[in-house]
């Protein structure tokens, strides 16, 4: 189990990792996360009006493009590697992550779940980038290079914006949340990714 302070981030990693290093079944995590990424994009783009700081409004849409960036050198990754990307469903654990999201209407809480969100995948890249091809491993290295910085943006909001004990319980039981459900969802894709 690969552990990040108190969150459980990837369950079952020799397994995963033994499964991904076959590329084709890599390029279905590619696939599965092409979904993911223009989903996070899709809702998160949906609340901008609702962010009126504006450091993090600009944070908020660097978080967007990028994750459009990355859904499209993953899905292009994923095609040249024998996948359709855009036949990728997700599970119904999938899908509950992105209506958790939804259902956040306050920026704060958002951000704790993009945050908890982030150090999951902030994993998972480490794990893809160990077992990936050349090709592959440069697409995950741009990858992991955002992600670093837009982990950075987020750990500054939130030592300005949660200096009470309330805030800083709040934005670490919402990282749980995502941290958990993201744990969780790994051991279901972990069937689709062998299949």
């Amino acid at each position: 189990m690969v552990k990040v302070a108190n969150l459980l981030t990837i369950r079952n990693p020799e397994k995963l990792r033994e499964v991904l290093s076959d590329p084709k079944r890599l390029a279905r995590a590619f696939s599965r996360h092409t979904y993911g990424m223009l989903a996070w994009v899709d809702l998160f783009g949906g609340k901008l009006k609702s962010i009126k700081n504006l450091e993090m409004k600009i944070a908020a849409t660097r978080i967007i493009a990028d994750n459009a960036k990355h859904a499209k050198l993953l899905s292009d990754r994923a095609k040249e590697l024998g996948e359709s990307p855009e036949t990728y469903k997700p599970p119904e654990i999938g899908q509950r992550i992105y209506d958790i999201l939804e259902g956040y209407n306050d920026p704060f809480d958002n951000f704790a779940y993009a945050w908890g969100s982030l150090i999951h995948f902030e994993q998972l890249l480490g794990l893809y980038h160990s077992v990936a091809d050349k090709d592959s491993r440069v697409v995950v290295e741009e990858v992991q290079g955002d992600v670093k910085g837009h982990l950075k943006m987020l750990e500054k909001y939130f030592e300005v914006n949660a200096k009470t004990s309330e805030r800083k319980e709040r934005a670490e039981e919402i990282k749980m949340i995502a941290d958990k459900i993201y744990t969780d969802r790994e051991e279901v894709e972990l069937k689709f990714y062998a299949a």
